[in-house]
């Protein structure tokens, strides 16, 4: 994942015309004849068109199932604990009542004394704390979403990210893919990519986090020569920004949108585009 973060932020240092940062400390001489023979071009045309787009997630609600090695692990470090601490205050307190107990037992008891008839030990209070947690139901990981199938909610997968995506109509095909915007001169990517956020959902500032200011992942697209002449870019380069969903979206846009799982994303996105988009998405298998 950091290695592609890394070539996602080297391509960000790749000049409007080709030559790269790296070639120019390699061999100064060449490259510095390439940049001013560069700027020595009235309008130099961009070659790579450039484009934000946003990861939008919502992290699991609920904590997901551990794996063996997790409960293994867990199990371990319970004995250890167990090993190693000192008494609770509950343990403490059923020692008390052994003594207690010890030093009446040879006595004749007053049933006068209220502080020993009302008095509440330890296994009194352990056993209305069974009762009531024998009355308790845990709620359902199922909810209605997912019996539903409502892609559209984020009140499902409960135990799992969901990854916000929309659709967009190219050319008479509907192309599923993150939210992007085309970046403008003047603006940084992730004030592009903010700005590609808040064209598709509608929430407050203080409802998403973006993480980083520097881009988790790149995609490349090269176009046919036909629309290279077309729009005078070789590609697309389309840079990747993380944020975190920190409250239920409930006013998102009239575009059509999902909030898809991890093996969802398959069935919705193109294939080289979302082998772009995994590099950075933490595996949940």
């Amino acid at each position: 994942m950091f290695s592609f973060r890394f070539r996602a932020i080297a391509n960000l240092l790749t000049l409007k015309n080709g030559v790269s940062l790296s070639n120019v400390y390699q061999n100064p001489q060449s490259s510095s004849r390439m940049l001013y023979g560069s700027l020595s071009t009235t309008n130099p045309s961009p070659k790579w068109e450039l484009l934000s787009a946003i990861c939008l997630e919502r992290t699991p609600i609920i904590m997901p199932p551990m794996a063996k090695i997790e409960e293994e692990m867990a199990d371990m470090f319970q004995k250890l604990d167990t090993m190693k601490s000192l008494k609770s205050d509950h343990e403490l307190k059923q020692d008390e009542d052994k003594k207690v107990i010890a030093s009446l037992a040879g006595e004749n008891q007053d049933e006068s004394n209220t502080d020993v008839a009302t008095r509440q030990t330890a296994q009194d209070f352990e056993d209305a704390c069974n009762e009531e947690l024998s009355k308790f139901k845990p709620g359902s990981k199922i909810t209605a979403e997912d019996l539903n199938g409502d892609l559209k909610s984020t009140n499902r997968k409960l135990d799992k990210h969901l990854v916000f995506v929309v659709q967009e109509k190219k050319e008479g095909k509907k192309i599923w893919k993150l939210p992007h915007a085309q970046w403008i001169s003047g603006e940084t990517l992730r004030e592009t990519a903010e700005r590609a956020l808040k064209e598709h959902v509608k929430t407050p500032d203080t409802s998403v986090r973006l993480l980083g200011n520097a881009p988790w992942g790149v995609h490349t697209i090269k176009y046919p020569s036909s629309i290279r002449e077309k729009v005078g870019f070789t590609g697309a380069k389309i840079f990747f920004f993380k944020a975190q969903l920190l409250s239920a979206c409930t006013t998102c846009s009239d575009t059509e949108h999902h909030w898809l799982g991890r093996n969802e994303l398959t069935e919705y996105l193109d294939p080289q585009y979302l082998r772009s988009v995994q590099k950075f998405l933490i595996d949940e298998d």
